[in-house]
């Protein structure tokens, strides 16, 4: 704990009338039940019934919908020791996001009358996660897209022995809470939390009882969120794609664009051969280092990974695999590969000594930002030494013949497939890159990052990185599936928002988003429906064209987080009582997604949208 910290803590306790009890937490113990998780330890405030020593939690969302609960956020605070003499600074951190900054900026404002200072500062996507996995923050905004369309995707973001990213012999992919024993919550509501986590994870099969038990345990984990207010969610996003009547054009469903393969959501265009889009920018195409929605929009196109979310919608299908087997407990898996698969250029058939390499590298390669999938995620049997490293060779994938392969899990996990469908598995030549024991390479990690060879339907011509930058790929004739409808793909890289309106509005990209800035939702004519997905028209627009528009919500969360080292409950809950959701999507996004009261999205939670709505309304 920093001196900070530890300063922070002291002056907590002080202003509760706990500064007795400072020995105890000395060594950073904030578990005591002494009321260091910043409540006053009434039952009302802990949500423990010290009758019996059960949690009681809130029957619905306790914060209110849409209101500005100020009053009941000053009186947290004050009943916390808080006041105008005793304020409290808060460090928020958040996107390099207009959306985001006026947000932060609203909630500042109304903090303020609350004891609250919050001071506001920003960071790209890379700055961000980096500074909140050292800690180094209060409170910031991050989102989450689904890996996988399952609960356990977005539950683990808040287990709290994923959260702590200075914890030894872990690799954490949570929400960066720091949900330690040395946080500002109550230890019953942390033990609950990761109880009802290990009854999610503990329940991986496809069976009636299974699924129950994963409901069950993902409503009493969200109610203990509620409870805890260790992070906030604030919205839902929606996926809106424009396109000219040129083009004959699928959009993808609620997995994303960058889920979906351009061989298979574009079906032609009139008057030419090649698709023009826009880009944001992006670091590298190698799958094994690719970390954002451009670069996997790239990577899909380029490369094969075994399965593949059809067009983006969550059915998974194979893509590399002829035929699999499991086992009754769903830790083996074996598989049998298509044969006559090319690689593009010289590199020849695709083979299970490929599929091998691929993922050996997407382990024990340095140069990988992806481990978490295969090790974490699947949890692939493998030998670790004393530092918890990957011992190279021994990760639990064989080749069994020319075209077979098994994957034996330390674990159930009931989502392989779709996890196998990520783009971080797709299958590159044996050998080709040098970065893990073994293998010299044809190529250093960065000739392969900037001239990628694999698979998939498009190949690759040229990257001219940065703003005003460009990308290019041709159509891969021998490709093993259906051979893509347009023989090129060429999109200008660009990040400001009237940039990329101007290009569209020009005529020069043929499918593309619109910035919010630039979006007008009096111009909508969304008239059908296919599922969740609408479908319309947009405009006119400026050069008196008209375009057709799907809108379709994604599978994700955006919220605020909390490193609860340093934020006392209170603090949380007046964040919480100080926001209006509603506002924020109608006036900041436009209308562009949907107030978020639970971490898990309608699409997978227990009973779908309707119960979404029902259980944090209590109805």
């Amino acid at each position: 704990m920093s001196e900070q910290d530890e300063l922070r803590r002291r002056r907590f306790l002080q202003a509760t009338g706990a500064s007795a009890l400072t020995a105890s937490i000395a060594g950073c113990s904030g578990n005591s039940g002494d009321g260091s998780d910043g409540s006053d330890n009434s039952d009302e405030s802990d949500g423990t019934d010290e009758a019996d020593g059960e949690l009681t939690l809130p029957d619905s969302y306790p914060y209110g919908a849409n209101e500005n609960r100020l009053q009941d956020a000053r009186k947290a605070m004050e009943e916390a020791g808080y006041g105008p003499d005793n304020r409290f600074s808060l460090d928020w951190l958040q996107y390099n996001s207009s959306a985001w900054e006026e947000i932060g900026n609203t909630l500042r404002a109304r903090l303020e009358s609350v004891y609250i200072d919050m001071s506001i500062s920003k960071a790209d996507f890379g700055a961000l996660l980096e500074r909140t996995e050292k800690g180094e923050m209060d409170a910031f905004t991050l989102g989450w897209v689904a890996d996988y369309p399952g609960i356990r995707n977005f539950t683990q973001l808040v287990d709290p022995d994923n959260t702590v990213y200075d914890a030894d012999g872990v690799t954490p992919n949570g929400a960066r809470l720091f949900w330690s024993e040395d946080s500002y919550t109550d230890p019953q509501v942390r033990t609950a939390m990761s109880e009802a986590f290990e009854e999610i994870s503990g329940n991986p099969g496809n069976t009636d009882a299974a699924d129950t038990a994963r409901g069950e345990a993902t409503l009493r984990l969200e109610k203990l969120l509620w409870e805890s207010a260790a992070l906030l969610p604030v919205y839902h996003s929606v996926e809106d794609r424009f396109w000219y009547d040129r083009v004959d054009y699928d959009p993808p469903g609620g997995m994303g664009v960058s889920r979906a393969k351009t061989s298979t959501s574009v079906q032609g265009i009139e008057n030419g051969n090649t698709l023009n889009g826009t880009s944001a920018t992006f670091n590298t195409l190698d799958p094994i280092a690719s970390g954002n929605t451009a670069s996997g929009a790239k990577i899909i196109d380029m490369f094969d990974a075994l399965f593949n979310y059809l067009n983006a919608t969550v059915e998974v299908e194979p893509l590399l695999i002829e035929d699999y087997t499991t086992n009754d407990d769903l830790t083996r898996y074996e598989f049998t590969l298509k044969e006559g698969v090319r690689f593009h250029g010289d590199y020849g058939e695709l083979t299970a000594d490929d599929v091998v390499y691929s993922i050996r590298r997407l382990v024990e390669s340095s140069n990988s930002t992806n481990t978490y999938f295969p090790l974490s995620v699947l949890n692939i049997e493998r030998e670790e030494d004393d530092s918890g490293n990957v011992v190279p060779g021994s990760l639990a994938v064989e080749a069994t013949g020319d075209y077979s392969f098994s994957i034996t899990l330390r674990e159930p996990f009931g989502y392989a497939l779709e996890v196998l469908s990520y783009s971080a598995f797709s299958v590159v030549p044996e050998g080709i890159v040098g970065d893990i024991e073994g293998y010299d390479g044809e190529m250093s990690f960065e000739e392969f990052s900037t001239n990628p060879v694999g698979c998939g339907p498009f190949v690759f011509e040229e990257w001219e990185s940065g703003v005003g930058g460009e990308f290019r790929a041709s159509a891969f004739g021998d490709y093993h599936g259906d051979v893509p409808a347009v023989e090129n793909i060429q999109e200008t890289i660009l990040s400001e928002p009237n940039a990329i309106y101007n290009r569209l509005l020009n005529q020069n990209a043929d499918i593309s988003a619109i910035p919010t800035s630039q979006f007008d939702p009096t111009q909508i004519g969304l008239t059908s429906r296919d599922g969740a997905q609408q479908t319309g028209t947009y405009g006119p627009l400026e050069n008196d064209e008209t375009l057709n528009m799907s809108r379709t919500p994604t599978i994700d969360t955006y919220y605020i987080g909390f490193n609860m080292e340093s934020v006392p409950k209170p603090v949380r809950q007046a964040m919480a009582y100080a926001m209006a959701r509603d506002d924020f999507v109608e006036s900041v996004f436009k209308g562009r997604g949907e107030s978020a009261y639970h971490l898990t999205p309608p699409q997978v939670f227990p009973g779908g949208g309707e119960e979404y709505v029902d259980h944090w309304q209590e109805e």
